[in-house]
């Protein structure tokens, strides 16, 4: 087995695993990939171009993608070293610049999680990435995962006993995974938080977060209310061992927004901003509910601060590249949906922004590459790609392909967004189907989503799109 050693960290090669001081460090493989291609020949110049072959050996992938894994990099070493250990040659690439040792040993590393097997996730279909009556339900909770590397910055309180500091931040650990077993053993180790912390408000808030995620995925044997009435109880809970927990308050807005109480729920976020300017999940949640009522900018803004203060949170890379398409920033999209895939590839619904973001720029070859991904992903995706296939198809003028993956999407109706069959339809021509379809979204919050959703563009003058559109919700 090959451990390299610098500063306090050490990374396991074979099982591109980087721990801190033994403790392991929650990073996406890709990100790891880069860092041993740097450490692999320290004080080296490693180009671009020859990083990104390595790492992407499959192609497809933006030049943004490697910058980002740096960026991730320097925001978790950095504050463990001396100086940046990662150095920028313009117009050449990157230098690991710290003193590395190879460490050769045939006993395993230090002790550290162990790894979960991400389950498949039955994901929406496109409107789970566009159409937020679909989204405000379902990724409410994906927005509010929270980065779990013990040195991103995180919002233990320092009461905390260190015993209850190491269980908070393991419970994080699964949580940021999202599969049922991840969440299940997150509450295990928050309710072990409260057993060595009884007094300290931070374990009640993530066990809120905790119960409020197992409500949202339909996770565990009880009733959706029933883990969310234990979420506002564990709220409750920590606001009267700490009024001025601004994670308790984030948790009661992610719960209001998971019953559909907007109103309840931007009182409570703003409230838990001005409390914890810093924390990662309330800018999420807020993100998202500007992103439901239509305010873009204001939207994307908040969601890359919650980015930028949460580098390693799959669930925030995603919502903003939604957020960063329905803004019309294509480019960026394409690479926050990367990024999103390099944390977790088996975050495959992000493919539905890459082909629809190639699609808004004419690339269409590689937007029917991207929904061919996401089709393959998971047997339910079959019949949305498809729907997702035939506009790209017809704007591509291959209306025999196009009414091809419409038939198939049709026919498979109960997995597909009506919305996106409507937008097809009127892709061919068949105006007065494609109507029937989106009159059954009207009234809906999708109707946020179309508003803006670009394919859209080509009936936002016909009277009856207008009509349909005054009153939607």
């Amino acid at each position: 087995m090959s451990i390299y050693e610098f500063g306090p960290f050490q990374l396991d090669a074979d099982q591109l695993l980087l721990l801190h001081e033994g403790a392991p460090v929650a990073l996406g493989p890709k990100v790891v990939e880069t860092l041993l291609a740097l450490i692999e020949h320290p004080g080296e110049v490693l180009a671009k171009t020859a990083l990104l072959d390595r790492i992407w050996p499959e192609g497809f992938v933006e030049e943004a993608n490697l910058a980002q894994n740096v960026y991730v990099l320097r925001k978790t070493l950095k504050p463990h070293c001396v100086a940046d250990p990662i150095e920028t040659v313009p117009r050449r690439g990157y230098r690991f610049v710290a003193s590395v040792r190879l460490v050769e040993c045939s006993e395993a590393p230090a002790p550290r999680v162990a790894a979960i097997v991400p389950a498949r996730r039955a994901w929406l279909p496109s409107r789970a990435i566009l159409a937020l009556a679909a989204i405000a339900i379902v990724a409410i909770v994906a927005v509010g995962v929270l980065v779990t590397s013990a040195f991103a910055r995180q919002p233990v309180q320092p009461q905390l006993s260190s015993s209850g500091a190491r269980l908070y931040a393991i419970g994080r650990y699964y949580w940021n995974l999202r599969t049922r077993g991840g969440v299940e053993k997150s509450l295990a180790y928050f309710a072990q938080v409260i057993d060595a912390d009884p007094h300290d408000a931070s374990g009640y808030a993530a066990l809120a977060e905790a119960n409020a995620t197992m409500s949202d995925y339909h996770y565990g044997p009880l009733a959706s209310d029933v883990y969310l009435n234990r979420a506002r109880a564990y709220a409750r809970k920590a606001l009267a061992l700490d009024s001025d927990s601004g994670e308790a308050y984030a948790a009661l807005g992610f719960i209001a927004m998971r019953k559909g109480q907007w109103a309840q729920a931007l009182q409570g976020l703003r409230h838990a901003l001005a409390l914890a300017p810093s924390y990662g999940p309330a800018h999420e949640w807020y993100g998202i509910a500007l992103l439901r009522s239509g305010h873009l900018p204001a939207a994307f803004r908040e969601l890359k601060t919650a980015a930028d203060l949460d580098p390693l949170s799959v669930a925030t890379t995603a919502w903003l590249g939604s957020a960063a398409y329905l803004d019309r920033r294509y480019n960026e999209a394409i690479a926050y949906s990367r990024q999103t895939l390099d944390l977790d590839p088996d975050r495959s619904d992000v493919y539905q922004t890459i082909g629809l973001a190639y699609e808004a720029q004419r690339r269409y070859p590689r937007a029917v590459v991207a929904f061919e991904r996401f089709g393959s992903s998971c047997a339910d995706c079959r019949a949305e790609a498809a729907a997702l296939l035939a506009h790209a198809y017809a704007e591509e003028h291959q209306l025999t392909r196009a009414r091809s993956e419409l038939a198939y999407a049709i026919g498979h109706d109960r997995n597909v967004d009506p919305a996106d069959l409507a937008i097809a339809l009127n892709a061919i021509g068949e105006r007065r189907i494609a109507f029937s379809w989106l009159r059954r979204v009207h009234g809906s919050i999708s109707w946020t989503a179309i508003a803006n959703d670009p394919r859209y563009d080509a009936m936002r003058e016909d009277a009856g799109f207008r009509q349909l559109s005054q009153g939607a919700g």
